[in-house]
């Protein structure tokens, strides 16, 4: 994977993580089940792979040990790094943060300026503090970047 693709991979999930996360504490995790994918679950995706643990009520210890082997077997740096920010996701979205902190959290494991990352320059511009995208929002940045 090269640094481009990989950019494009995390906007794309940066997004997506956002998105389940809010669907998750408007209507509680088990929301989630319907939202897995699961073509990417038996591919071990390691977000898809972790949302089922979180609607199985698995731990957050136990789910950190489990996508960390996974995480250890790939050898692409940029996929690695991709696969860890997903694992945070995951946990963060099982612990309840708040929409801005997991936002914030996965740009923190890249290099990628908050100016230059369409999800958190949208918290900064907010007025309020809650950090909530609706759907239609979250829809129309994911546009904005095809």
């Amino acid at each position: 994977m090269t640094r481009d693709e990989f950019n494009a991979e995390y906007y794309k999930f940066s997004f997506r993580a956002i998105k389940l996360a809010e669907k998750a504490r408007r209507e509680g995790l088990l929301a989630l089940e319907e939202e897995v994918d699961s073509d990417k679950y038996n591919r071990r995706d390691i977000f898809e792979y972790g949302s089922r643990f979180i609607v199985d009520v698995i731990d957050a210890e136990t789910i950190r040990d489990i996508l960390s082997n996974i995480i250890k077997q790939e050898e692409d740096k940029y996929a690695r790094l991709l696969m860890e920010i997903k694992k945070e996701a995951v946990l963060s979205i099982q612990a309840g943060n708040s929409l801005r902190i997991i936002a914030f959290k996965i740009n923190s494991f890249t290099d990628i300026a908050l100016t230059d990352d369409p999800i958190i320059k949208n918290f900064m511009n907010e007025e309020d503090d809650k950090g909530k995208l609706s759907e239609d929002e979250i829809d129309a940045l994911i546009g904005g970047l095809n």
